[in-house]
């Protein structure tokens, strides 16, 4: 029955499995290219090899192309809306390890050449898109580089099928014996995949579940005696982004972690911040400062963009000057 399938709707399927993987749907597309390339090359052992090598070739520009236009809607929307869509899908993620972060550190240090390799690590395909449109490369940049990741990735899979094509053969002598309820059988095993990863996801956020301030408080913490020092633990490329902070906000740096805040008096009250969904970033900082012995850690509930929308003030974000600053402030503060 698959034989047949693929056979005759190889190249559709290949379309709308690829198109809905780089929608960002949790339909792995892969699977479904080393099938495709087993079978084009189990039925071309018995017909014309350059009808089977066409074949081929079409079933790679057929998925390149899909993904493109997947693609190219995800790079306008992140050139649109910027972090808010970044943010949409950091909420949508079934895992906090495929959050925006890596995406922000791979492009800060490769930059749009990025996108020729993004397709072969789990998580960043569809996070990097729009980063690089919040990032404004240019379209023609963009379309290049995503093209030329979109052909390896398509022809790695083609080729592994064609490769193992004798290894596959066994298993697809199952499926059909299965029929449709091979059908069934994946759709069982997607399941399983999304419930374990949402399950995983569910039990990061009870353990990060601890008191938060939000916006209204920390306004009026701040007119305190020492007020409490503040944190910024947003991710770089994040900041360059969106270049404000709550002011005096120390800049965490991601590389020292939080060793860049020894010499603080550890009894303060301190509040971080992120954007985030579920303040995940900042309850992470939050929990390794407590078990340094910092003894009132708040994240800051809704982030920096709960600060923005309460109306309170902002200052301009100095990347490089930013934490030298901020750490001065707090030790003459503390000083007097």
């Amino acid at each position: 029955m698959l034989r047949e399938l693929i056979a005759e709707y190889g190249l559709p399927l290949v379309f709308l499995n690829v198109l809905l993987e780089s929608l960002g749907l949790p339909v792995p597309a892969m699977p479904t290219l080393i099938l495709t390339g087993a079978i084009t090359s189990l039925i071309g052992d018995h017909g014309n090899v350059w009808s089977m090598r066409l074949t081929l070739f079409n079933v790679v520009l057929v998925a390149a192309s899909s993904a493109l236009v997947g693609d190219l809607l995800w790079f306008w929307l992140g050139r649109r809306y910027g972090s808010r869509v970044l943010g949409f899908l950091c909420s949508m993620s079934i895992s906090r390890d495929s959050c925006v972060g890596r995406s922000s550190e791979l492009f800060g240090k490769f930059g749009v050449r990025v996108l020729a390799v993004t397709k072969f690590i789990p998580g960043l395909s569809t996070l990097a898109i729009p980063v690089a449109g919040a990032m404004g490369v240019s379209l023609v940049s963009f379309l290049f580089y995503d093209a030329v990741g979109a052909a390896l990735w398509g022809t790695m899979g083609v080729a592994l099928g064609v490769l193992f094509a004798d290894a596959v053969e066994p298993i697809l002598n199952v499926l059909d014996w299965f029929g449709f309820g091979a059908v069934i059988i994946a759709a069982i095993f997607l399941l399983i995949y999304v419930g374990f990863r949402w399950r995983h996801r569910a039990t990061l956020l009870r353990r990060l579940r601890m008191p938060r301030v939000d916006a209204v408080q920390l306004d009026a913490l701040l007119t305190q005696k020492p007020p409490p020092c503040i944190i910024d633990a947003r991710r770089g490329l994040r900041r360059q982004s969106d270049p404000v902070r709550i002011p005096g906000a120390i800049v965490l740096d991601h590389g020292a972690s939080i060793a860049q805040l020894d010499g603080l008096d550890r009894s303060r009250k301190f509040v971080i911040y992120c954007d985030c969904p579920n303040e995940v970033s900042a309850a992470l900082i939050a929990e390794q400062m407590k078990t340094e012995g910092y003894s009132h850690v708040f994240p800051l509930a809704g982030g920096l963009d709960a600060w923005r929308a309460a109306g309170f003030s902002l200052e301009p974000l100095l990347l490089d000057e930013a934490t030298r600053e901020a750490v001065d402030k707090i030790h003459h503060r503390s000083a007097s």
